[in-house]
């Protein structure tokens, strides 16, 4: 059939009614979905496209007709694409599938369903899922009990014991009896104390980081010490604790240094990480270490090389041990929040401190006296004791044994380290708040104030042996140099990198000399720099852990002891 007769079975737009065309194809392609194409009787919204109910299956299941398109071979008339809103539909199957009811296809407000879904339907009005509201449990009440409490002109506010309820048996109100007698007694150990109240405000932001908080019942463990060697003097009469006769005359004299190559020995014993190591002053005959194990050892550097003495009086892992300045005895602090005075000879726990139930992170002595301590503390304070005043309870300020005869309170977050300078008239404390502060020793106001926006934490402070200058560990994997003396300024020439030190508290140490530098490293190596050049002289791996911990000896001139998170302490030579 050609194109101009189908034209012309169409007619105009202008007549009011549509004829179909005479010629119907033999050949009926369908390429689209299955929707109503007659052009007659056809409902409403098929016409504009869209159907808001569902349709009859016969009118959906109909014969597309139409005539040929005028510019495509062989094929039919384009069909006009109608579909039902998806939202409608889900809303009738969904009413359906929960409730057994639904509209019906043909229109209107007509309801298919089951039986007991059209009993529904009327109890619902016809409701939909959407508009349905879901039934409620009931709530079930508990029974009242009318219970003869007395009069209260009788009685009074209580009940008597014939109407009271049946309580415990004779032998659980015993029990009962006895707990209340025991914490009563605890309880009256120690009057009030406000700041118990203020832990958590004060430790709002590490409280998930530390160790349970302290009670006024809280107590620490025994503290005890073994000494591993077969007799604590010698025949002479000589303690363990002495330096051995070639060492004494050689203190304090001045010799070159040179950078150790080799591991001459490894110290074994802890069965986890070293913290921390620190050489007995002068001598250096002996080394201290702190170890997350919770336990204090010194070890013997020049006969067998075994550890001495054994001081245990931590419940949680040693986060710092210092020598006095004689180094008859030392202080620890550990993560069960108290801090320990040991005597370095006899093994003996002289002090037991607890600054205000906080944790310490760092504990120094001063160096004029050995009977003051200074240690940093998670609430943001510089804690001081003097170890010979004694504590009463009148004055108690939760200072343990020992009384607390001065606060340093100017930090935002905890302290981490407190190192003195200027022939040991300052301090310099520094912070997680990213500040440093210089200190004038027992005036609790700061007399410099250094913060700068690039800088960052410095968790470890050491001071040149000429006492010129200090060093500090930054943790943007650096470390920075101050002068210690005058102005206090930062020389930004005098910077030292290569290592990494970001999250963790890295040691450093000076050479006797103050030519080198060493540190750490978080991926256990040992770096030596040049102090003078700031050039990187060598680097080599000595732990399998991180290396938090280096102490050049004092009077060898190539010995370095470093310890790491593997346990180990090692002597390089």
């Amino acid at each position: 059939m050609a194109c101009s007769s189908l034209v012309a079975d169409y007619g105009s737009e202008e007549e009011a009614e549509f004829e179909a065309p005479t010629t119907v194809l033999a050949r009926v392609v369908d390429t689209s979905p299955e929707v109503v194409g007659l052009v007659s009787g056809r409902p409403e919204e098929v016409a504009v496209g869209t159907m808001v109910r569902n349709l009859p299956a016969a009118a959906v299941r109909a014969p597309v007709l139409g005539p040929a398109h005028p510019h495509r071979r062989g094929g039919v008339g384009s069909a006009e694409v109608a579909a039902i809103e998806e939202w409608s539909f889900h809303e009738q199957y969904h009413t359906f599938q929960s409730y057994g009811y639904a509209l019906s296809a043909s229109g209107g407000t007509e309801v298919v369903g089951t039986e007991e879904g059209l009993s529904r339907a009327v109890e619902a009005g016809e409701a939909t899922i959407t508009t349905m509201s879901p039934p409620r449990k009931p709530k079930r009440r508990r029974p009242v009990v009318e219970e003869d409490v007395g009069e209260e002109s009788v009685h009074g506010v209580w009940a008597p014991e014939a109407l009271a309820p049946e309580g415990p048996s004779e032998s659980r109100r015993a029990e009962i009896a006895e707990a209340l007698a025991s914490e009563r007694a605890k309880s009256s150990r120690r009057e009030y104390d406000q700041n118990e109240d203020f832990d958590r405000r004060d430790e709002r932001k590490l409280s998930h980081l530390l160790p349970p908080r302290h009670d006024r019942n809280t107590r620490a463990v025994v503290a005890r010490s073994e000494f591993h060697g077969d007799r604590e003097v010698d025949y002479q009469g000589r303690s363990w604790f002495e330096a051995p006769p070639g060492l004494r005359h050689r203190v304090g004299d001045e010799h070159d240094c040179f950078i150790p190559k080799k591991c001459i020995h490894t110290f074994t014993g802890h069965s986890k990480g070293v913290q921390a190591v620190r050489l007995l002053p002068g001598t250096g005959h002996l080394a201290l270490s702190a170890s997350m194990d919770g336990t204090c050892k010194i070890w013997d550097l020049y006969g067998d090389r075994r550890a001495r003495r054994t001081y245990s009086g931590h419940a949680e892992a040693v986060r710092d041990a210092n020598f006095s300045r004689d180094g008859s005895r030392f202080a620890s602090t550990g993560f069960d929040r108290f801090v320990r005075v040991w005597d370095t000879e006899t093994g003996a726990c002289l002090n037991t401190l607890a600054p205000n139930r906080k944790m310490c992170f760092c504990v120094d002595f001063y160096p004029r006296d050995d009977h003051v301590l200074l240690a940093g503390a998670s609430d943001n304070r510089i804690y001081q004791w003097d170890l010979r005043a004694a504590v009463h309870d009148d004055d108690d300020k939760g200072g343990g044994d020992a009384k607390i005869v001065q606060e340093y309170n100017h930090h935002l977050q905890p302290v981490n380290s407190v190192t003195f300078i200027d022939d040991d008239a300052r301090f310099v404390s520094t912070s997680d708040d990213k500040k440093i502060f210089i200190w004038e020793y027992n005036i609790p106001v700061p007399m410099k104030y250094i913060s700068e926006p690039h800088m960052n934490a410095v968790p470890v402070v050491e001071v040149h042996p000429s006492t010129q200058f200090w060093c500090g560990q930054s943790l943007d994997n650096q470390i920075v140099t101050y002068q210690a003396r005058d102005k206090m300024k930062q020389l930004r020439k005098k910077n030292f990198r290569g290592h990494l030190c970001s999250g963790y508290a890295i040691g450093l140490a000076f050479s006797p000399n103050g030519r080198f530098l060493a540190s750490g490293d978080a991926e256990g190596r040992v770096f030596v720099w040049d102090f003078k050049s700031t050039r990187s002289l060598r680097k080599w791996h000595a732990h399998d852990a991180a290396c938090v911990g280096v102490q050049w000896h004092p009077i060898e001139p190539s010995w370095l002891v470093t310890c790491g998170w593997d346990g180990l302490i090692k002597l390089w030579d």
